[in-house]
């Protein structure tokens, strides 16, 4: 009799190797999740080491087997860290931790863990092939100071049998899900359509340029001006392709707040019948039910038995079929069950369509990338990457790399530390000032420095059990927590030291801050293009768009896209020039030793322009101090004057962005470059009439800087360092700045760009095409005011006439 036609499956070991049911707390070393990519190379340290002194020892041996089940195949596959063959038959599991005794006395009183059940189908894989049970080893490394401790454990065979067809029934039932789910993407593909029926022009080149992109196997770097509609022009394209085949497509920005664009593009699609489920990750901060979000089954009752309850109350089946995986749906549901409502949001990633988050949740060191790039029933398919205001991520990339620990960091604790339970403050204390000495040990000039890890170590390892005791006592603890802050932020830096290789380098650094001497221990990441480019191979393709990034030599490297196998594209602004006036003022300049004697030349001219024509405007300076002493010689009172201020919540910005919108007074807004109001933020129609760039807003010149301009100088061109460190991301900001004016068919605006730096080819080589035809000089007016007066009356001119036909 024929065989049966049976699916394969194929699933990675560590997917497949969990408790069956499901046990355990959300908590370090839980075992489920992805493993940590920090630490592989400890692991390759110690298999090189076993090579070459142990005889038969393989390291990374590969192993698989095949499991039928109903109408599947279950194929397993994966990667035992090392095997022995030989007279001593023995498989090896490597699991590096911050603390090793922890990790131990967790996986010696409970073997149901998921560590163990990997290292167990390892053995029982080795068991089927050769007949012969093997000794499995466990072996647990330091990765603060590379302490090593040994766990043995047996391999019953008949008791992973059992657990293997509880297992099995379960991925036969997950499987079916899964197939529902792959068929309906694979369906959504073939119906899904553009939701305009007049696409705007450059749209729809955008969207073929991205569809021949994704058939030539290319990354795509793209910048599109502002109004484009190059939201939904790359997000359309991207789901179309990654549902075609069964797969989703993560989109990310780098703030929560600009969510809301690509959350309204799927509405778009929607709105026309496409079958898409969205989910945006909030923030855990956000979605948290407690005063701290400290992941700890000790302190919280929703990380506490999570796994457990999520099996017993069929939570991931429960989330799937909700309509709406909304913030509030998601607390409610945690409330309910006595689960973390962020963890739950997480559960819903697979089933999700699209995947709309910040940077941080695929790009930083505690990412989410083991769950979003998890391919669906396709092994050797993966998911969409969506880049957006991707300028944005080689600084954020770097930042992600580069954790500093100051003395006024742990000084701003001590107050807190005064409000816990009189039983703990003292040792508090004395830790807290301990951490401080540690740091001003290094005192002298600022400088680099090689950070001695030991004494790190050391006070984090007593820090972390004084947390344990604290956690363990009968106490309520309070938002903003002094053990929480000091242990978090101590230990944050301290496992941020295994960070190592050229584009690393460690500093002291002392500076004065509110007046008072303020000390800083550094690890900087200069470039974190490498780790970019290894995360970009989690995805099947990948797209990074804004509307500046400019030169594209310079935004490839950073962001770390392979110059051979990445498409760079620039769009025009589809909208009418006579909409737009630029204007170059080069008598003006910024440079720092000039600022004094241009600021009340500064506060003339915008006054000046504004008085042609009154409306809203906005001034963006390249800082605070400057934008104050501009400030300070206005004269015009005319105009309501908003101030943008160095701490300003979201309910303020809308209270400012809610006044221009209904003011009936003229209004100007002083702000500064690359802040909440110069980038991702819409002031449609008569909202802004006009914009002033004052400056480039260069980084500050100082000790750090130039140990990434000299790290430039080794690694790239040496002649396009300064470039590389200084002007290119001053100019990021000048061009998001000026794209606050124009951005619909019917804005029309001014934008005033000050200072004579910008008529510099390696300035203006990164502005957008179409701002001039031949050089930046041709926006230089030899009569300003004259300029502007003609540009409105031609605006009005052109408004009589619409209104004539």
């Amino acid at each position: 009799m024929a065989k049966k036609n049976l699916r394969k499956i194929q699933i990675d070991l560590r997917q497949f190797a969990l408790p069956c049911p499901r046990v355990g707390s959300i908590e370090a070393h839980s075992g489920y999740g992805q493993t940590p990519r920090m630490g592989q190379e400890i692991h390759q340290n110690i298999q090189r080491k076993r090579v070459r002194e142990i005889p038969g020892y393989e390291a990374e041996k590969k192993l698989s087997i095949e499991f039928e089940r109903d109408q599947y195949i279950f194929v397993i596959f994966g990667r035992a860290d090392g095997v022995i063959e030989g007279s001593s038959f023995q498989v090896e599991e490597i699991k590096s931790t911050f603390d090793v005794d922890s990790l131990e006395h967790k996986l010696t009183v409970d073997d149901n863990h998921p560590y163990v059940w990997q290292l167990k189908t390892y053995g029982y894989i080795l068991y089927k092939q050769t007949g012969e049970v093997p000794d499995l080893k466990m072996l647990l490394v330091s990765s603060r100071n590379f302490k090593q401790s040994e766990i043995y454990f047996d391999l019953d065979v008949e008791e992973y049998e059992s657990w293997l067809a509880l297992r099995l029934a379960e991925l036969v039932d997950e499987t079916k899900i899964r197939e529902k789910l792959f068929k309906k993407r694979v369906e959504a593909a073939e119906d899904l359509k553009f939701p305009f029926t007049s696409p705007r022009p450059g749209q729809v080149e955008l969207i073929e340029n991205i569809q021949v992109g994704f058939v030539e196997e290319k990354s795509m770097v793209i910048q599109a001006p502002t109004g484009l509609g190059k939201t939904i022009g790359v997000l359309y394209p991207s789901l179309k392709d990654s549902f075609a085949r069964g797969q989703k497509t993560i989109y990310v920005t780098p703030k929560n707040s600009q969510h809301q664009v690509a959350e309204e593009a799927v509405e778009r699609l929607q709105d026309e019948g496409a079958s898409i489920r969205p989910l945006t990750i909030t923030a855990k901060s956000k979605m948290c039910f407690k005063a701290e979000p400290l992941c700890n089954p000790q302190y919280c009752e929703f990380a506490k038995d999570y796994y457990k309850k999520l099996a017993e109350n069929d939570l991931v089946n429960k989330v799937s079929k909700l309509r709406s995986l909304s913030q509030k749906k998601l607390q409610e549901l945690g409330e309910q069950y006595q689960v973390c409502p962020f963890e739950l949001s997480l559960e819903a990633i697979e089933r999700a369509d699209v995947v709309i988050a910040d940077y941080n949740y695929v790009f930083s060191t505690r990412s989410l990338l083991g769950r979003l790039e998890l391919p669906l029933m396709e092994p050797a398919q993966k998911a969409n990457l969506v880049i957006d205001e991707a300028h944005n991520l080689p600084a954020r990339a770097q930042d992600y790399f580069s954790p500093s620990i100051s003395t006024r960091d742990l000084q701003n604790i001590i107050p807190s530390l005064a409000k816990i339970a009189l039983r703990f403050q003292k040792r508090a204390q004395m830790l807290c000032e301990e951490a401080i000495e540690l740091i001003e040990s290094y005192r002298g000039e600022s400088r680099t420095i090689q950070i001695d890890f030991d004494p790190v170590f050391e006070l984090e390892s007593r820090l972390r059990e004084f947390l344990s005791e604290y956690l363990e006592a009968d106490i309520e603890v309070q938002t903003q927590d002094g053990v929480l802050r000091l242990v978090n932020t101590w230990s944050d830096f301290a496992q941020a030291l295994e960070l190592q290789g050229p584009e690393f380098f460690q500093t002291y650094q002392k500076n004065r801050l509110y007046g008072e001497i303020n000390e800083t221990l550094k690890v900087t990441c200069c470039d974190a293009s490498r780790h970019l480019n290894e995360i970009y191979k989690s995805f099947k393709n990948v797209v990074a768009f804004s509307a500046t990034l400019k030169p594209f030599s310079y935004s490839m490297k950073l962001l770390g896209f392979d110059e051979e196998t990445t498409k760079c594209l620039e769009f025009v602004s589809p909208f009418p020039k006579e909409h737009r006036k630029i204007l170059l003022i080069p008598q003006i300049s910024t440079k720092y030793k000039d600022r004094p004697a241009n600021a009340p030349k500064i506060a003339q001219v915008m006054e000046r322009i504004m008085a042609v024509k009154p409306g809203n405007y906005i001034a963006l300076f390249p800082s605070f101090e400057f934008m104050k002493d501009v400030e300070s010689h206005l004269r015009d009172s005319s105009y309501q004057r908003l101030v943008q201020q160095r701490e300003m919540k979201a309910d303020r910005v809308e209270d400012f962005l809610s006044f221009m919108k209904s003011a009936d007074k003229p209004t100007l807004l002083l702000a500064v470059q690359g802040g909440i109001f110069s980038e991702g933020v819409d002031f449609p129609g008569d909202m802004l009439i006009g914009a002033f760039v004052v400056g480039p807003a260069l980084p500050n010149f100082d000790f750090e800087r130039e140990q990434i301009r000299q790290y430039y100088e080794r690694s790239y061109d040496k002649g396009q360092a300064f470039n590389y460190t200084y002007i290119y991301p001053a100019m990021a900001k000048t061009i998001q700045s000026a794209g606050r004016v124009i951005r619909s068919e019917n804005d029309k605006g001014i934008i005033v760009l000050m200072d004579s730096r910008f008529l510099e080819t390696t300035y203006s080589e990164t502005m957008p095409q179409g701002w001039f035809e031949q050089g930046a000089q041709e926006l230089v007016s030899g009569k300003i005011i004259s300029d502007v007066t003609d540009f409105w009356n031609s605006i009005n001119d052109s408004i009589a006439s619409e209104v004539e036909a």
